[in-house]
């Protein structure tokens, strides 16, 4: 099993700082709740490592959501991210996808955001584990992410690579433990819902490049 390592005290190295313009769309899977629109944030608090995402906030200190930089890098980040490897086919419960639909989200106004792909991780003296490990790492990559945003004041967030695939990019951004909408995206048009023929059909093209399917 990997080494993972916690932060050191202190502050660690500045991080290399990415701005993304408002020219960019990018997507997210959340709730179809009424009141859950794209841009609604998360303030749960997660200190337990198999529950929430990478980056969540231990102690709520920050709310927080994610995005992905098109429909396939947010499957692979919210659907595919803890599917073994092992095995296959890598079916995924249908239960994942029940009430949860894909958002096309725009941007209001330039984010900043910590790099944290390439050699950006060793920059900050942090390992590939940082993007890659599974959930049993968690509490380490969010003390991490803790540990970034405050070195690097003022950023919206961390910029990441899903698990499973290097091809596309990912966002945690971050707002006030109040805040209940991030300022910075609001939802810009297509809204599929997940469980639906049209977010079957969406999925199974994404889901095969992952050799994973719906289970039956």
């Amino acid at each position: 099993m990997t080494d993972y390592v916690d932060p050191p005290v202190g502050r660690i190295p500045a991080a290399r700082i990415i701005e993304i313009t408002p020219d960019v769309t990018v997507w997210r899977i959340h709730s179809s709740a009424a009141d859950r629109d794209a841009n609604v944030l998360n303030p749960t608090p997660q200190p337990r490592a198999r529950r929430g995402g990478r980056f969540d906030s231990i102690d709520g200190s920050f709310s927080y959501l994610y995005l992905g930089d098109s429909p396939a890098a947010t499957v692979a980040e919210t659907l595919c991210r803890n599917l073994p490897v092992d095995q296959s086919p890598r079916l995924i419960p249908r239960a994942q996808i029940r009430g949860r639909v894909l958002s096309e989200v725009r941007l209001t106004r330039t984010i900043r955001v910590a790099d944290l792909t390439g050699a950006a991780a060793a920059r900050i003296n942090a390992g590939v584990w940082l993007t890659k490990c599974s959930p049993d790492g968690y509490l380490h990559t969010r003390r991490w992410a803790h540990a970034i945003l405050d070195t690097n004041e003022g950023i919206d967030g961390l910029q990441y690579r899903p698990r499973h695939d290097e091809n596309n990019l990912a966002w945690m951004l971050t707002g006030l433990p109040s805040a209940t909408t991030h300022d910075a995206i609001e939802p810009a048009g297509r809204r599929i819902e997940l469980d639906s023929a049209d977010g079957h059909y969406l999925l199974g093209d994404i889901l095969v490049e992952h050799n994973a399917a719906l289970a039956p």
